[in-house]
């Protein structure tokens, strides 16, 4: 999880917006709201402007693995679906009212190829985001579970007043009742 307004803010894609004379959708979510699911096409970049939003996917058994959260100023899609046109693995879920800037296939090309400064802070978010998933990843193999709680917690302790523990616990890679038993442990 990071904040995209460090390389790309709502204000930025406005004033593209209007040098382009292209203008964004917004969507609004309610909470609870699963709105985009696996299978469907993901058509959109999806600026959150204000809200709280779960990626997730169903592992081999059926399980919810939550794979991704993001609020205020973060921008999320489907990558394989979005830019390849592949299947959509992931479920979107709203977990409180939520406002998002949808920007589509067209317009994101049209942002990339035309302003140069749009361009720029795409790819340093995407590179952003490939480095944070990629240390994400190896964390899992590399670092304890209680260690992997506590540095979420220190980062990014909206999650923990927003997200389900069973949300949270997947997310880490551990079980509920591992999460529960880690939480237990750091009170005594």
């Amino acid at each position: 999880m990071f904040r995209s307004d460090q390389f790309l803010s709502k204000d930025h894609l406005l004033k593209w917006s209007d040098e382009l004379g292209i203008e964004f959708k917004i969507k609004r979510i309610k909470k609870a709201e699963v709105f985009l699911r696996q299978r469907q096409r993901c058509d959109y970049f999806y600026f959150v402007t204000n809200g709280f939003i779960r990626l997730y996917y169903m592992d081999l058994d059926g399980n919810e693995i939550t794979h991704w959260f993001s609020s205020d100023n973060m921008l999320i899609t489907s990558p394989f679906s979005f830019f390849k046109g592949e299947t959509n693995i992931l479920n979107f879920e709203a977990l409180e009212d939520t406002e998002c800037l949808l920007i589509s296939k067209t317009q994101y090309d049209l942002l990339f190829t035309e302003i140069k400064e749009a361009a720029h802070a795409i790819q340093l978010l995407l590179a952003e985001f490939a480095m944070r998933l990629s240390r994400r990843i190896m964390s899992e193999h590399t670092e304890s579970a209680e260690y992997r709680y506590l540095k979420l917690l220190e980062e990014h302790p909206l999650i923990f007043q927003k997200a389900k523990l069973a949300h949270i616990a997947s997310y880490l890679g551990v079980t509920q009742q591992s999460l529960s038993r880690i939480r237990k442990n750091l009170v005594h």
